[in-house]
């Protein structure tokens, strides 16, 4: 072999030799790439959660609200977002639990996967009122998950949950009449009624109050101004006795279409409520609750009837009239009483309605 030979000969072979390491780099570089592209793609909470939403909605667009991160009682991180998206035309809000595995990934990387219910949750049933808000950490229900209940109250509504964290979930329950409700799903069973748990709250107890008053007002104003009992306003549309009810107040200030009274006021109001009921089976939906409202009463005759208890008056009531005239008998005082009207309430959609209504007259 020529000096050229050889040349060429070594040219090949050094050639041969930069193709082979380049093929050995590029090897190299493709699998420590894809160790990394396997190891680091459920490392990261986040995209493992937008890839579970995305799998199984079957939406690419979406809001991440990122929550608490904590510990659970396997000592394992977990991270708590919110994603809300649009699918089928409705928003929907969903919370997802990120738990931190103990194993890393090849030795080297975190993971990252959705806590399922079979990792410590469960399914269950809600009972609330009809009517309330409900958040369970924070997100509203699906309005499918309500179930239909044969056997449940108008006044009440079901949720049928699945996948429900019942140790650490937090639940709120809204809506008049009740306080706002904050408290746990914990409890035996797979059934929760928190009706009896609810308290009336003081919000609602001054709006009922204030109906009742403004109710009494009206009627007696429209019976002194003699008007008839359907120009009594919106409060009385749901009063099944308004007629009624008129006509008795009205017999008791008038006597021969005259009035007997010049002056009411009413004053000292004090409410006692009773307890919370609902609707029966083949009742419309509702939540309802009585009201006993006491008041004082004061008002003063008109001249006309003045003039006939003077008239009345015995002789001996008259002699014991003037021996009281140093302290003044006759005083309007004279003319004060103590009633008690009562009212039923029904809460619907939102709405304080009034059912029924019992005033006593003031003569």
């Amino acid at each position: 072999m020529d000096n050229q030979q050889q040349y060429m000969w070594r040219q090949r072979k050094k050639r041969n030799t930069r193709i082979t390491i380049w093929i050995l780099l590029v090897i190299l570089l493709s699998a420590g790439g894809t160790f990394a592209y396997e190891g680091m793609k459920n490392s990261n909470p986040l995209n493992v959660a937008k890839n579970y939403i995305s799998q199984t909605i079957g939406v690419k667009d979406m809001d991440v609200e990122t929550g608490d991160r904590s510990l659970n009682s396997d000592n394992q991180f977990v991270q708590d977002y919110t994603i809300t998206y649009t699918a089928d035309g409705r928003e929907t809000k969903q919370k997802i639990n990120m738990v931190q595995q103990k194993e890393k990934r090849f030795g080297l990387f975190d993971q990252w996967n959705v806590q399922t219910a079979g990792s410590g949750k469960s399914d269950m049933e809600l009972i609330v009122p009809v009517g309330s808000q409900v958040l369970i950490d924070g997100v509203a229900p699906e309005a499918d998950s309500a179930k239909e209940d044969d056997t449940l109250s108008p006044g009440a509504v079901c949720y049928q949950l699945t996948g429900v964290d019942k140790e650490n979930s937090k639940l709120q329950v809204n809506g008049l009449p009740f306080d706002s409700y904050e408290g746990t799903l914990e409890g035996n069973g797979s059934v929760i009624d928190i009706r009896d748990t609810l308290n009336v709250s003081e919000n609602a107890k001054v709006q009922m109050e204030e109906i009742g008053k403004s109710m009494i007002n009206e009627l007696f104003t429209a019976v002194v101004e003699n008007k008839e009992a359907s120009s009594l306003g919106s409060q009385f549309d749901k009063v099944a006795n308004k007629a009624n009810l008129y006509k008795a107040i009205y017999d008791n200030l008038y006597e021969e279409n005259e009035l007997k009274v010049s002056s009411i006021t009413f004053e000292g109001f004090e409410p006692v409520f009773g307890e919370i009921f609902y609707p029966g089976k083949n009742e419309e939906s509702y939540i309802g609750i009585d009201m006993t409202l006491s008041y004082s009463c004061k008002y003063e005759p008109s001249e006309a009837e003045s003039e006939t208890e003077e008239d009345e008056v015995s002789e001996e009531e008259t002699a014991e009239s003037e021996s009281e005239s140093e302290t003044g008998s006759k005083t309007d005082s004279d003319k004060e009483q103590k009633k008690e009207a009562k009212f039923s309430f029904r809460y619907q959609n939102g709405n304080c309605i009034v059912t029924s209504v019992e005033v006593p007259g003031v003569i």
